[in-house]
């Protein structure tokens, strides 16, 4: 069974490595962990009719007699505990949502995250949102103008590609912590840190 993505020795290295990216460069990382990132209603719509059918489906070919009220009693119920089921199952909503409606709703609530965290307000422009969502098994970063020029860079593409690849293997918070630090050796030439640099960004994980 996978470890659980953000405990607290997680909270911990997730939070030095960003202070590890930033102390060589003049970047403002930011790392926010969500449960999820949007409604699955539908996983559990589907779950509890793929029950509900099945459930009527055992009833009509069921060797044992019955009462007729159960055509319509038994797969209600159990259309009901079929939706339960999957509203408390993370891994059966993912695996009844397509990966790009998945990665279409992380990549929505990264961009809404960056705005509301004002990681936009950054002295130089220069901030960068790791934004990952553990229902949907996604990262997604968002940087701000002045990390444009070296988010278009193969090594920066790379690096962030290897950590949302990190993500959707399920790797936990401190794996996932060390892959960030890889960005440490790419950031500083294209965004050198000055002597008066300030850190304008919280280091904590945002939840």
């Amino acid at each position: 069974m996978a470890k659980p993505f953000l405990t607290d020795p997680a909270r911990q290295a997730l939070a030095e490595a960003t202070r590890r990216v930033e102390a060589g460069c003049s970047a403002e990382l930011v790392v926010a962990v969500r449960p999820r990132s949007g409604s699955y209603l539908h996983a559990d719509l589907i779950a509890g009719a793929v029950t509900a059918l099945a459930a009527l489906a055992f009833l009509i070919f069921s060797p044992w007699p019955f009462a007729p009220v159960w055509l319509v009693a038994d797969p209600f119920l159990a259309g009901l505990l079929g939706a339960l089921l999957s509203s408390r199952l993370p891994a059966l909503r993912r695996a009844l949502t397509k990966p790009a409606l998945r990665r279409e709703r992380t990549e929505r609530a990264a961009r809404s995250t960056f705005v509301e965290r004002r990681i936009h307000t950054t002295a130089g422009r220069t901030g960068i949102l790791l934004y990952v969502s553990l229902l949907e098994r996604e990262a997604a970063f968002v940087v701000d103008i002045g990390v444009e020029p070296v988010a278009a860079t193969p090594p920066w593409r790379s690096a962030a590609g290897e950590i949302e690849a990190a993500v959707r293997r399920g790797e936990n918070g401190v794996q996932v912590a060390k892959r960030i630090e890889s960005l440490a050796a790419i950031l500083p030439t294209a965004l050198p840190r000055s002597a008066d640099d300030v850190d304008e960004l919280a280091n904590e994980v945002c939840e």
